[in-house]
């Protein structure tokens, strides 16, 4: 790894799994004569490209952890990462993987997935941020892998805006598209209304007089004037 690959690498985060273990209560115990066990929350911690695994109690060992966040030991987003698996698991939720899985991840064949799994290689970010370590578990092909992963997330970071741009597009579209069939349909109907207040033609008796000033103004017209005849002198 170049110098500025390590410079540039991000550590991943450690994966955490948890389960309660029935531990003796060695004074209930020798009070009541007989064998009491209370359970105790265990967390079981496996960094990546790792085979190691050790457990601890989990109250204990998030004591530690805080305690390494403040000396700057250890990146505070991490402890909020496995505190928001462990209240997952508290409420019987499947604690989901920091990152894109490998399972079920096309770029790579079934037989490099069932070994990066087993290596504790479990998201594409492990894989482009692998170690010396992580390589050097992975074998033959581990450097191709790593920077088929990194291509992975820099397209997806690169055509991730460009995506939720085209979504919000469509989705304008296609409300602009039920705007203008509601208004048509508020036009055809607005339509149809018409037609059916106008009086056809056919309709008006031919008979009907026309309607004259009288009518309009409800007063007879007044007589014509006539003119007198003035007689001519002789």
């Amino acid at each position: 790894m170049s110098a500025s690959e390590l410079a540039n690498r991000e550590e991943r985060p450690a994966h955490v799994s948890f389960e309660r273990i029935p531990v003796e209560d060695k004074v209930a115990s020798l009070r009541e004569g007989r064998f009491v066990a209370v359970d105790v929350d265990y967390v079981n911690v496996t960094p990546a490209y790792s085979k190691d695994c050790f457990r601890s109690k989990a109250t204990t060992w998030f004591a530690q952890v805080k305690q390494d966040v403040n000396a700057g030991r250890t990146p505070e987003r991490w402890l909020e990462i496995w505190q928001e698996a462990y209240s997952r698991w508290l409420n019987g939720q499947e604690i989901p993987l920091n990152g894109t899985p490998i399972k079920g991840w096309g770029l790579i064949s079934p037989a490099q997935q069932e070994m990066l799994i087993r290596i504790n290689c479990l998201t594409v970010e492990d894989l482009a941020g692998a170690n010396d370590e992580g390589l050097r578990r992975m074998g033959m092909g581990s450097m191709d892998l790593r920077n088929k992963a990194k291509a992975w997330l820099q397209s997806v970071n690169d055509h991730g805006p460009l995506t939720m741009e085209v979504a919000a597009l469509k989705t304008e579209n296609n409300n602009l598209r039920t705007e203008i069939a509601t208004l048509v349909d508020q036009v055809m109907g607005l339509s149809a209304q018409v037609r059916a207040m106008a009086v056809p033609l056919a309709e008006i008796p031919a008979s009907a007089e026309p309607i004259g000033v009288a009518d309009i103004l409800d007063t007879a017209p007044p007589a014509p004037v006539r003119k007198q005849r003035v007689p001519r002198s002789e």
